[in-house]
């Protein structure tokens, strides 16, 4: 599925993107973009594991089955993006706004979320285990079948959301 040692240099990746649509089998691990734009574009079986996002646009983006495992994101935008079957799991998401997006089918276990927003988004059968979310907000969202078990969280709000249908381990119900 991945090129593996394509022995790509980051140039030519950073290239790819800027001038591509559609982006499909790239190994993206442990690059940093700062201030780049993916608005728009679409990705399917990528690798971004490790890799660090700051100050980026992802705004009416898609993903399929891409693999963001361990990355960074800080002060980004990812409003409005499609994002399914996609793989987050011990990824540190810090004052990033995911406002209106499809989050479906993906892997957010052991994430570490501090003051980001999930609001007016469909997480449906998405799952949270041992996530650290602290002033994340999932205000308005469907959670049906979105597993939260051994979450910690602290100043959460899941106001307006259906909660009844998402699955919360004994003790992390939401407030």
């Amino acid at each position: 599925m991945y090129k593996q040692n394509q022995n790509i240099q980051e140039i030519v990746l950073r290239t790819t993107v800027e001038s591509e649509t559609d982006i499909q089998s790239l190994d993206f691990s442990k690059m940093e973009f700062h201030e780049f734009d993916f608005s728009g574009k679409k990705f399917t079986g990528c690798r971004f594991a490790g890799t660090k996002f700051i100050n980026s646009d992802f705004s009416k983006s898609r993903f399929r089955m891409c693999f963001f495992d361990e990355a960074c994101f800080e002060n980004c935008k990812l409003t409005n993006t499609d994002v399914q079957f996609s793989c987050f799991a011990g990824s540190k998401i810090e004052n990033c706004d995911f406002k209106n997006s499809d989050l479906l089918h993906n892997n957010f276990n052991g994430i570490t979320c501090d003051n980001t927003t999930f609001n007016d988004s469909d997480l449906y059968n998405s799952c949270f285990v041992l996530a650290s979310l602290n002033k994340t907000t999932f205000q308005n969202c469907n959670l049906k079948k979105v597993i939260f078990f051994r979450i910690f969280k602290t100043e959460c709000s899941f106001k307006y959301s259906n909660t009844r249908e998402a699955i919360f381990s004994e003790g992390d119900e939401p407030e």
